[in-house]
C-alpha cells in the first residue's frame, strides 16, 4: 500500500530574509509603500521592488491595492503571522545587543515633535558632535508616537509620560502654551486682550492639538471663532503661517526664543510636561546612553531660560 506524502501547507514561508520581513511588515502596518518608505528611511521605489521580489520568491501575491491603501491578501495572512513572530524575536535580540553595545560610534535615533526638533534639539547637537564625533544622531520629527520596543527610535522626547513598564521616562521640563501673533498682524488687526476677542481674529488651527485633553481651552476657541483662515496638521506649517501674519495661533511659550512673535495677555491655563523616554533594554548601550545623558543635561541647563509657564518675560520688546 502506497503511503501518501503529507500535504504541503498552502501558506508561503517567509523565513530566511529578515530584511524582506521588515519591508513586508512596514507595508502591512502602514497601508502604503510611501508610508512604509518613510518608516524604513528609504525610497518608495525601493519598497516596491523589495515587495515584488518577495512575491516572486514566495510565488504568491501579498497585497491588493484598494482605494484606502494596500491590504494584505488572504494568501498572505499566514505570512503576516510568521513575520510578526519574527519581529518579536528579532527586536528582542536587537534590544539585548544594543544594551550590551560599548561602541561610541553609529546611529542613535531620536524622536521628537517638529517644534522641539527644529527649535531646540537640532541647534544643540553641535557640542555632542564635538565630544562624540562618531555618533550620528538621526532626528525623527513628527507627532507620531514611535515604538521604542521595536526600535523605530532609540529614545523619544514626549509631552506625556508613557505607561509601559519597559519604558524609562525622566521628566526634563515643563512649558505653558499661549496665543501668539506676528508684529505685522498686530499692527493691522491688534492683539486680542480677552478670550472674547478671539472670535473676530484670524485663526490658524493646528488640528492635531484637538486630540489632546489638555488642549480643550484652545479647541473651544477654535469652535467659537468666526474666521478660521487655515487648518494644518503640521506644527511647522502653523508657526510659519503665524510668522508671516496669516493669523494667530497657540504655541508653546518657548517659540519666542526662536521667533519674533508676540504673546497675547490671555491666560489659557495649559501646561505640559516634557519627558525623555528610552527602553530599559537599549538605554544601557554606550552611544545611546551618551545621547540620553547629553540631552537630559541640556534640558537641565536651559530649563529656566527656555521652558516657562509664562511667556511674558521672554517676549522681545
Amino acid at each position: 500500500m502506497a503511503i501518501s506524502s503529507p500535504r504541503k501547507s498552502k501558506v508561503p514561508n517567509i523565513l530566511g530574509d529578515w530584511d524582506d520581513v521588515r519591508f513586508f511588515l512596514a507595508v502591512a502596518k502602514t497601508g502604503s509603500f510611501s508610508a512604509a518608505a518613510a518608516q524604513l528611511n528609504t525610497k518608495q521605489t525601493t519598497v516596491g521592488r523589495r515587495i515584488q521580489a518577495l512575491e516572486r520568491r514566495l510565488g504568491a501575491k501579498l497585497f491588493d491595492r484598494h482605494r484606502h491603501g494596500m491590504e494584505v491578501t488572504p494568501a498572505a495572512r499566514g505570512v503576516l503571522a510568521q513575520a510578526e513572530s519574527m519581529l518579536v524575536n528579532a527586536t528582542s535580540i536587537e534590544r539585548h545587543l544594543a544594551g550590551l553595545d560599548r561602541e561610541m560610534a553609529g546611529v542613535v535615533r531620536v524622536a521628537a515633535t517638529e517644534g522641539i526638533a527644529a527649535n531646540y534639539l537640532v541647534p544643540r547637537l553641535g557640542d555632542l558632535r564635538k565630544t562624540h564625533p562618531d555618533i550620528v544622531v538621526q532626528v525623527i520629527a513628527g507627532d507620531a508616537v514611535l515604538d521604542l520596543a521595536t526600535r523605530q527610535a532609540d529614545l523619544a522626547i514626549r509631552f506625556f509620560r508613557p505607561t509601559s513598564n519597559q519604558l524609562v521616562a525622566a521628566r526634563v521640563g515643563q512649558f505653558g502654551m499661549s496665543i501668539f501673533a506676528a508684529r505685522n498682524y498686530v499692527e493691522e488687526f491688534g492683539l486680542p486682550q480677552r478670550l472674547e476677542d478671539m472670535r473676530e481674529h484670524h485663526i490658524v488651527d493646528h488640528t492635531t492639538l484637538h486630540n489632546l485633553s489638555t488642549m480643550k481651552p484652545w479647541t473651544e476657541i477654535v469652535e467659537r471663532a468666526h474666521n478660521v483662515v487655515l487648518r494644518t496638521n503640521s506644527s511647522y506649517a502653523a508657526i510659519e503661517a503665524v510668522r508671516v501674519g496669516y493669523g494667530i495661533s497657540v504655541f508653546p511659550n518657548y517659540v519666542t526664543k526662536s521667533s519674533n512673535l508676540v504673546a497675547a495677555p490671555i491666560e489659557l491655563n495649559i501646561s505640559r510636561d516634557i519627558w525623555l523616554v528610552s527602553h530599559e533594554e537599549t538605554n544601557k548601550g554606550a552611544r545611546i546612553r551618551a545621547v540620553i545623558d547629553y540631552i537630559r543635561d541640556r534640558f537641565r541647563q536651559d530649563e529656566r531660560e527656555w521652558f516657562s509657564l509664562s511667556p511674558r518675560s521672554m517676549v522681545a520688546a
